[in-house]
């Protein structure tokens, strides 16, 4: 990996930093991830096998997508409907902020315009493991990848105010492996008090922190580094920081209630699901 890791001596000097940009008027995405180790996944990504045929992949994808509009239409309101309408959504892309907010894995991965939300998610759990905060320039990340679209065979639709349709290539076999942002249409209160969004790539399977370090560099993933300073990084959130920086955070109003976060529905899911597979309770 390219990402550059920044550590600190002491959990206000990481604080202090967070709490006070360098750059404050430039935008920046920030994503909280409790165990450093572990690649940008999506969580469908998460769940299908590595060596699954690329087809089946896709496949899965769609039945899962079909499958959410027939069971969750029921419990939407109308705004949430628009998006999810037939067997399969007419903009599906624009529909998985839906599935995703509701749990159902998706090929999206989460960031968000704060970086002390991210700093609990980095935080929240895994307290034998180090975290981290990822993060990169969303205005040089939005340039580069605006400027890909061409090479990657996505035109603009005036009908769409300029954009491009990442549909139009985002369930092919043969697509090309773009990284984009994107927004949820619909006002979901956490969503809203987490200023969360989502990176979606245009292939299955693949790290979305390659392919975010592919846009600032093209050379990254190659292994000839050019060091890209000021515009994607990761903050490290060691083990043994983790609960002091909820303390301090939950002093600061920032804890799962105010995010509108399932904190201890969270636990009482996971005793379950460990309770079903029949593993061992510690």
């Amino acid at each position: 990996m390219c990402w550059q890791d920044k550590k600190f001596t002491t959990v206000d000097d990481l604080l202090q930093l967070l709490m006070i940009p360098t750059k404050p008027d430039v935008p920046v995405a920030y994503r909280g991830q409790p165990d450093i180790s572990l690649p940008l996944l999506s969580s469908l990504d998460r769940l299908l096998a590595r060596d699954m045929r690329y087809e089946y992949r896709l496949a899965e994808e769609t039945a899962i997508i079909v499958k959410f509009c027939q069971l969750a239409k029921e419990f939407c309101d109308d705004t949430e409907k628009e998006y999810l309408q037939g067997p399969i959504p007419q903009d599906r892309i624009k529909a998985l902020p839906i599935l995703q907010h509701y749990g159902a894995p998706t090929r999206l991965v989460d960031w968000t315009c704060l970086p002390l939300v991210a700093l609990y998610f980095a935080s929240i759990c895994e307290h034998d493991k180090d975290g981290a905060v990822w993060w990169f320039d969303q205005n040089a990340f939005q340039h580069e990848v605006g400027r890909r679209w061409d090479n990657y065979g996505l035109k603009t639709y005036p009908a769409l105010n300029g954009e491009v349709n990442l549909n139009d290539t985002a369930f092919n076999t043969d697509g090309p492996k773009w990284i984009a942002e994107l927004h949820c249409r619909v006002s979901f209160h956490r969503i809203k008090v987490q200023q969360g969004f989502f990176t979606v790539a245009g292939r299955l399977g693949f790290d979305h922190g390659e392919l975010i370090a592919d846009v600032f560099d093209p050379r990254a993933t190659s292994g000839q580094i050019r060091q890209t300073e000021n515009q994607y990084g990761r903050i490290v959130v060691p083990a043994l920081w983790k609960q002091k920086i909820l303390d301090q955070l939950r002093n600061m109003n920032i804890h799962s209630k105010r995010l509108d976060y399932p904190g201890a529905d969270k636990v009482g899911q996971n005793l379950t699901r460990e309770l079903e597979s029949g593993f061992p309770r510690k």
